[in-house]
């Protein structure tokens, strides 16, 4: 075994306790990311069973519909106005500080506000879906389609308003190096969405008991975790209304508002593709772009799997102005990222569309040059995740207010004109295209601009 890799058993397998906060960061990161492959690993067996069972039960226009409502659910994540992003920093300055009283203020804050948020949401959500669902889906055929998909639309706003303030439990345990925690919680949520699929469909439901069955599990779940944590494992933390303070809520509000606008524009760049194909193309087009979308995902998994662990520990690290952990760490995740996305990317290439025809049919399957777009998406992300990632944890967001903000007009504007003339291929070319022009470079030019200034004395 080498060297790189008894250190990397050692973190992940790892029980007594960590000789410094180096180490703890670190074990935090590996032990998350571990857990976070197990969970992943569980989500791709589950998708495996749970997409082609849909796909046959619902058909591909219901199904293009169920993905196009989880898009939305996705979208709307942004309403928490950056607020658990926020909190994820907060509490981490706070963790390296080990002042209790300050993060029970900061979650007592957070879970005030995001509560208010819900309700407001849960009001507009069940009067207006059915104007987002005329909206989204014009060209419904099926006259079953056209009488479920009202219904499905108001459960999932319900549901997912309910679960907004539940947010504030896997920012808790990702602020405390405790990630692997969360990720088991996830776990037993995937667990419970196929659980809630396999009875629909064997009860013969439609597509509001599965948004009920599927959502429904993830709420139950979330809920379950929060009582948990709040009255067991740190109930230190647990939230008082007596806690709630106006002068913390200003400060979450105060970053919460950059990272809302950073997250307009990575949702805008991630989920408003199968919107834009859904009204332009029809909801049938949906199917082989958000198959193939979830086959590529695969080449940035460990990438998407470590950022929660990572953000944290970047956070603590540069509060105790730990700066050499930081740059070893950034220099050695960029350069896993890269290799290991190249080569997935490389064999998805090759075999992704045999992949899909045997895994959800030939309806799903997409032209190939879709493949190469995805590919060249995925090998772009892998890098960006390690700059975003850097860039949150140490508050430098303003730049990405900027670029972002512009990166996801362009990607829209482009997304829309070349699925006209070019299908569901234009829509991830817009992608690709927008972050290329407008992203890529202002992005590493700051994180090369950070890092150096943390090597000044």
């Amino acid at each position: 075994m080498t060297p790189s890799l008894r250190r990397w058993a050692s973190l992940t397998l790892s029980r007594g306790s960590p000789r410094d906060h180096r180490e703890r960061r670190s074990r935090g990161v590996f032990q998350g990311t571990a857990s976070g492959l197990a969970g992943r690993i569980l989500v791709i067996i589950v998708s495996v069973i749970s997409v082609p069972l849909t796909i046959g039960y619902l058909g591909s226009e219901r199904y293009g519909a169920w993905v196009t409502i989880a898009s939305v659910l996705t979208f709307l994540s942004i309403t928490d106005f950056g607020l658990a992003a926020s909190l994820t920093n907060a509490l981490g300055k706070a963790q390296a500080e080990n002042a209790h009283d300050v993060g029970r203020r900061y979650v007592s804050s957070a879970l005030f506000m995001l509560s208010s948020i819900a309700l407001i949401i849960l009001i507009f959500g069940s009067a207006f879906a059915p104007r987002i669902t005329s909206f989204l889906f014009p060209h419904l055929q099926s006259p079953l389609a056209r009488a479920e998909i009202v219904p499905a639309m108001t459960i999932a706003l319900s549901i997912f308003a309910l679960n907004l303030p539940l947010l504030i439990p896997a920012r808790v345990l990702a602020a405390h190096q405790e990630s692997a925690l969360a990720n088991l919680w996830n776990m037993a949520g995937s667990l419970g969405n196929l659980v809630a699929l396999l009875g629909v469909i064997w009860f013969r439901g439609g597509l509001p008991w599965l948004v009920f069955g599927c959502f429904g599990f993830g709420l139950l779940t979330n809920i379950t975790c929060a009582a948990w944590l709040f009255a067991f494992h740190k109930p230190w933390l647990s939230p008082k209304f007596l806690a709630i303070d106006p002068a913390f809520a200003k400060t979450l509000f105060g970053d919460g508002w950059k990272f809302f606008v950073i997250g307009i524009g990575w949702m805008i760049n991630w989920q408003t593709d199968n919107m834009v194909i859904a009204h332009f193309l029809g909801a049938t087009q949906v199917t082989p772009y958000a198959v193939t979308f979830s086959l590529f995902a695969l080449a940035t998994g460990l990438q998407t799997l470590a950022y929660p662990s990572l953000w944290p520990a970047y956070t603590e690290a540069f509060a105790q102005r730990d700066f050499e952990w930081i740059r070893q760490t950034v220099r050695s995740n960029f350069k896993f990222s890269f290799l290991s996305t190249l080569a997935v990317v490389g064999l998805l290439s090759i075999f992704a569309g045999d992949i899909i025809r045997f895994w959800a049919g030939a309806v799903a399957v997409p032209p190939f040059s879709v493949i190469v777009w995805m590919a060249l998406w995925r090998l772009m992300l892998a890098t960006l995740l390690v700059g975003s990632c850097l860039l949150n944890a140490t508050g430098h967001l303003k730049g990405m207010t900027i670029y972002g903000t512009i990166t996801a007009l362009l990607n829209l504007t482009l997304s829309i004109l070349l699925a006209r003339k070019y299908g569901i291929t234009g829509v991830i070319a817009g992608t690709v295209i927008a972050y290329a022009v407008a992203n890529y470079i202002p992005a590493f030019l700051e994180v090369r601009s950070v890092l150096r200034k943390m090597s000044l004395p």
